[in-house]
């Protein structure tokens, strides 16, 4: 059995040259998602012109995190990397790798037990965690005739039932005074509860109070994707815009008017990343009341008044606070009534948002994956459905 050392010193020539039409991984799991503990299960696809005589064939399995950014904080542009390695399993379909046997057209099934605790798939703009499988043809000690890379999704547990945080309410007030005016600017933001999951409705009231003399032109609304990726001697930050609202402010206000907004979660990886030491992940939720201050040296000196908290988003919702949407079984029971099951799990695909900062965001730098792959990948997270009557 060789090792993945070995095999990124094996040459790949093309596969026609050997009579290899089609060589391809196909999952038995058609959305290629996955938990830690789980069995990955498929086939590898083999097409040839006509039998060969082989070492062998295999399945690899790998999962790794890999980071990669520039610093500048010095004058002097510097790499800094850093990589975990999670999963590597290696099974042999046909032949052992050492002895050469005849190996004909066929479809080869396989499964793999993956780790139990391992971090979910992220992308980002400086790193990523991703699994992924690849067959190969192994048809001399030096010469490998290799599947393209399937990447997969491995989704990960966070239950906010389990999150002391979660359920509690958010409640925050902040004031601010102006030059040349007596009375304060106040702003009231509250959300019935901290954590959400994908999919799920973010209901904020906000509350601004405004005595002074200062006009509000807007609110805005922010919720940003704040990643820290860690190398030995240094991290970088990076906020992405996930979402981005505004509101009107009328005209005439004066004194105290109520907004109530709401988004929803869409596919996003989990707070935190846990079983990951070089990749973090959390979620700022920024409230500001944009004044409209006419002399510009007065908008130089003055800033806008702004309440900053933080959400946390899970994978499993909170029991307490809203419920999943349910459907009907296919078959009715024996006592003759359908019976309410929860919906079937629904995935969806996510995205890297755009740069809070784009004038600071440095070139990647991203070399890929040990095996020199930098395709892109957008990993899969679980979208709900909520019954919004049954909001507590």
């Amino acid at each position: 059995m060789k090792n993945s050392e070995e095999e990124s010193s094996s040459v790949s020539p093309d596969p026609g040259s050997y009579g290899v039409e089609r060589i391809e991984v196909v999952l038995d799991n058609a959305d290629g998602v996955f938990m830690g503990g789980q069995s990955i299960a498929g086939t590898v696809v083999l097409q040839l012109a006509k039998p060969i005589e082989v070492l062998g064939l295999s399945i690899r399995c790998k999962g790794e995190a890999r980071v990669h950014f520039t610093d500048r904080s010095v004058g002097i542009r510097r790499k800094f990397a850093a990589e975990e390695s999670y999963v590597h399993l290696q099974s042999y379909l046909f032949g052992d790798g050492e002895t050469k046997s005849q190996l004909a057209s066929g479809v080869y099934p396989f499964s793999l037990e993956l780790p139990e605790k391992i971090p979910c798939s992220f992308e980002g703009l400086y790193g990523r965690i991703r699994y992924s499988l690849r067959a190969s043809l192994v048809v001399a000690e030096d010469v490998l005739l290799s599947s393209s890379i399937l990447p997969f999704t491995l989704a990960s547990l966070f239950d906010l039932n389990r999150d002391s945080l979660a359920p509690l309410p958010i409640s925050e007030t902040q004031s601010k005074s102006f030059i040349g005016q007596k009375e304060p600017l106040r702003m009231e933001l509250a959300l019935p509860v901290r954590g959400f999951v994908p999919g799920q409705s973010v209901p904020m009231d906000v509350t601004l109070n405004n005595e002074s003399n200062v006009r509000v032109a807007k609110i805005r609304i922010v919720l940003k994707k704040v990643v820290t990726y860690h190398a030995s001697d240094k991290s970088r930050r990076h906020k992405e815009i996930v979402v981005e609202i505004e509101l009107p402010v009328s005209r005439a206000c004066k004194s105290e008017e109520h907004f109530r907004e709401e988004f929803d979660v869409p596919s996003i990886p989990p707070s935190g990343m846990a079983h990951c030491s070089i990749i973090d992940v959390r979620y700022a939720l920024k409230v500001e009341a944009c004044v409209d201050l006419g002399e510009w040296y007065y908008r130089m000196l003055q800033k806008n008044l702004k309440i900053r908290t933080s959400i946390i988003v899970g994978t499993v919702p909170l029991k307490n606070y809203e419920d999943v949407v349910e459907r009907k079984a296919a078959s009715p029971t024996d006592n003759g009534f359908d019976t309410l099951i929860p919906s079937d799990e629904q995935y969806e695909r996510s995205q890297i948002y755009r740069s809070s900062k784009p004038d600071k965001d440095d070139p990647t730098g991203d070399e890929g994956d040990s095996d020199g792959e930098v395709s892109p990948y957008s990993p899969k997270y679980r979208v709900y459905k909520f019954n919004k009557s049954t909001k507590k």
